[in-house]
């Protein structure tokens, strides 16, 4: 099978109306405002959410069961946006209709503006002294290994945590961050980072001589960095004169000094993880960022099926999370078979249950 391209896929749309309604290039902005992309890009298709949700409430304590779903775990939103609970989800569905040809079938992937991402071979800090990229923890990840890492709290001390669903999520820009102790870190724009006061910054605002708050792989070493928070309203003279505690000491010295930030040209593979428990992990370069936001499923779309996509959200972190209606927020891979290697059976020939679909479509059986 081999990957299409954006010509194919414009003329699919347009020719057998593979994808309805149809932006045949990238839209970034309206009516003067930014949005997350959506539209034909190099090698896919950017979906956007429509105003219709479901989002997933315990009120009445009932148990997400696939095969049994309570209409009470649900309640349906339409709105420009939404907000997720902290380790919550909601459903939603595409504004595209989708009509997959024979041989052809898809992959959804969730877009790094929701996710936040770093390059593939970006090096987490495990908490048994190893180190390995995002890459190789989603490939042991698949195979059932389980990691663990380091995170700050929400009282800035550093504590071991576990690392969830190290996975691919597509291909986007990226920055390239050199820090004083010579590493660099390749990550998307928006990718948060934790400074020396605890206050979480997005890459792209960040500035040469900036402090990040760093790693301590110390077996014996808890760091906190809360009295920073106190010292940052003082001038630099007054914090210099003040007498600082010992763990201020420790995280002076082990904070890390932003050299440059610049852009890298070209569009890359991105990863990323989820740390539930706290929301951020360390990096092997010694500073803290933040895990990945938004979770995007989606199941393949099956050779000659039909309808609109239901979009699953998961929220990984500690905090509320905002999904914006008609913007992007999945890519769509199209992979076309050999000629001589057509499915003998699509998704239409054996009716699936999902065929036609409409609205917001919860499981069946």
């Amino acid at each position: 099978m081999s990957i299409k391209s954006d010509k194919w896929i414009q003329r699919m749309a347009v020719e057998q109306g593979m994808i309805e309604p149809f932006e045949p290039r990238q839209v970034k902005e309206a009516n003067g405002e930014k949005l997350i992309s959506y539209g034909t890009s190099s090698y896919g298709y950017d979906v956007r959410c429509s105003d219709e949700f479901k989002v997933f409430t315990n009120v009445y304590s009932a148990i997400v069961d696939p095969k049994n779903f309570d209409p009470n775990s649900f309640v349906d939103i339409k709105a420009d946006h939404i907000i997720i609970p902290p380790n919550s989800f909601c459903l939603a569905r595409t504004v595209e209709y989708f009509r997959i040809p024979r041989n052809v079938l898809t992959i959804c992937l969730g877009k790094s503006t929701y996710a936040r991402c770093f390059a593939s071979d970006t090096k987490v800090a495990l908490s048994n002294g190893r180190s390995l990229t995002l890459e190789e923890l989603a490939e042991f990840f698949d195979k059932g290994q389980v990691f663990s890492g380091y995170a700050l709290d929400s009282n800035n001390n550093q504590v071991v945590s576990q690392l969830d669903y190290p996975r691919f999520i597509g291909r986007d820009s990226l920055l390239e961050i050199t820090l004083d102790n010579g590493k660099t870190i390749r990550c998307t724009p928006d990718h948060k980072f934790a400074k020396w006061d605890g206050l979480m910054v997005e890459a792209h605002l960040l500035r040469k001589g900036d402090l990040l708050a760093g790693l301590n792989r110390s077996t014996s070493f808890t760091q906190s960095i809360s009295p920073l928070i106190l010292a940052s309203h003082f001038s630099k003279r007054m914090f210099k004169e003040t007498t600082t505690t010992q763990s201020t000491e420790r995280l002076l010295k082990n904070s890390r000094k932003i050299l440059s930030v610049r852009e890298i040209a070209g569009i890359h593979n991105v990863y990323c993880l989820s740390v539930p428990s706290y929301g951020n992990f360390a990096l092997e370069a010694g500073v803290f960022v933040s895990n990945c936001g938004i979770i995007v499923n989606v199941t393949p779309f099956e050779p000659e099926w039909e309808g609109y996509v239901t979009l699953e959200f998961s929220n990984t972190t500690p905090l509320p999370a905002k999904i914006y209606a008609n913007e992007g927020v999945a890519q769509v891979l199209f992979f076309e078979a050999d000629e001589n290697d057509v499915c003998e059976v699509s998704y239409k020939d054996r009716g699936g249950k999902y065929q036609g679909q409409h609205g917001v479509t919860i499981p069946k059986l």
